[in-house]
């Protein structure tokens, strides 16, 4: 009688140790779009294509305050925020396992910055929560020739 209940756990053992292998290979990403006129973009679509399409394309919407969230598998992805059917920005981004955050400003603007921000964890021997943190990496216009 023993035996049986020891066999029938194992299956169970073994869903326990996929899922933990799933979630340490799946990168969370979130960040905010704001819209050409300022405003927060609600219900755009942000989609992410696979590089190599091995699996099939992951979208998500934005909220009412333009804040969105995806969870990623590992990989290289084409990452697009479309409103009303019409792709408004795209960039290649890699999930690496870490959590991500991008934001997205439409406004039309020569001196637009973008900001990268990076998830920094609690320091050893510390009890303080991770938070995010700006990289400090800015995109800039080119010279002109």
């Amino acid at each position: 009688m023993n035996c049986r209940a020891v066999l029938a756990g194992f299956p169970l053992a073994g869903t326990f140790a996929f899922a933990a292998t799933l979630s340490a290979q799946t990168s969370s990403i979130e960040g905010n779009v704001v819209s050409t006129d300022g405003r927060p973009l609600k219900d755009a679509e942000i989609r992410f294509d696979q590089k190599g399409k091995q699996i099939p394309a992951i979208a998500t919407h934005t909220d009412v305050s333009g804040h969105y969230t995806a969870a990623l598998p590992t990989g290289f992805y084409k990452m697009s925020v479309i409103e009303r059917g019409a792709v408004k920005s795209a960039l290649i981004v890699k999930a690496t396992g870490a959590n991500s955050r991008i934001d997205f400003d439409l406004r039309p603007s020569a001196e637009k910055q973008i900001r990268h921000y990076v998830w920094v964890g609690e320091g050893t021997g510390s009890h303080l929560p991770g938070r995010w943190v700006e990289a400090g990496i800015r995109a800039t216009r080119s010279p002109t020739p």
